[in-house]
Order: C-alpha cells, then sequence, then structure tokens
C-alpha cells in the first residue's frame, strides 16, 4: 500500500500566503500614510526663503498609520501562528519574511508611540 503524498499546496497553505501578501501590501500603505503623516523637513533653500514648515505629526493620517502598523502586525502574528501549526516538519518553510515584517511594524509602532 503506497501513501498518497501531494506535492501541491493545500487550501490552508494557500490562506496563509494570502496573509503574507496581504501584510505586507498593508506595510505598504501604511508607508504611504507615514509619508504623509510626518512633520516636513527643514531644508536650507526652505530656511533661506522663510517658508514655514509643519513641525508636528498630523493626527488622523498618524492614527491611520498606527492602525495598519497594528493590523500589519497582528496578520503576520497570525500567518505565523497558523504557518508553525501546519508545518509538521523543522525543514519546512520557516517565512523569515514575517518575522522580519513583525520586528518592523514593532519597531515603528514603538517609534510612533515614544
Amino acid at each position: 500500500m503506497q501513501i498518497k503524498r501531494s506535492n501541491k499546496p493545500d487550501l490552508l497553505l494557500k490562506f496563509v500566503f494570502g496573509l503574507n501578501i496581504l501584510s505586507w501590501f498593508i506595510f505598504i500603505a501604511a508607508l504611504v500614510m507615514f509619508h504623509f503623516a510626518r512633520p516636513e523637513i527643514e531644508y536650507g533653500i526652505v530656511r533661506y526663503f522663510g517658508l514655514s514648515v509643519r513641525k508636528a505629526w498630523l493626527s488622523n493620517p498618524k492614527d491611520i498609520l498606527l492602525f495598519l502598523l497594528y493590523t500589519c502586525s497582528f496578520i503576520s502574528i497570525l500567518a505565523m501562528v497558523i504557518g508553525r501549526v501546519r508545518n509538521r516538519r523543522r525543514h519546512d518553510a520557516q517565512r523569515y519574511n514575517l518575522f522580519m515584517l513583525l520586528l518592523v511594524c514593532i519597531g515603528f509602532i514603538l517609534v510612533m508611540i515614544l
């Protein structure tokens, strides 16, 4: 009797892959929000012409940015947990990109809060 082994990914593995892609898209959206929410940089030419620059974060885009970062962190943790439960062998895919994304999001959140 021969055991059937499939080389195709099952539905749960496809779900984890979808979560991975979703978390990266959310992170890109968070980077766009960061661009709009951050204080403006005072360059030399701006100082020369005496133009005013915004020195504080915009509150509404900052709130959206924090929400996106929390969501990205949650989805990354969820995908890592599901992947850990799904993997049966030590040498199965480890998904290091989710771990790095989680570290970057947590660091980003800490910078925003502190």
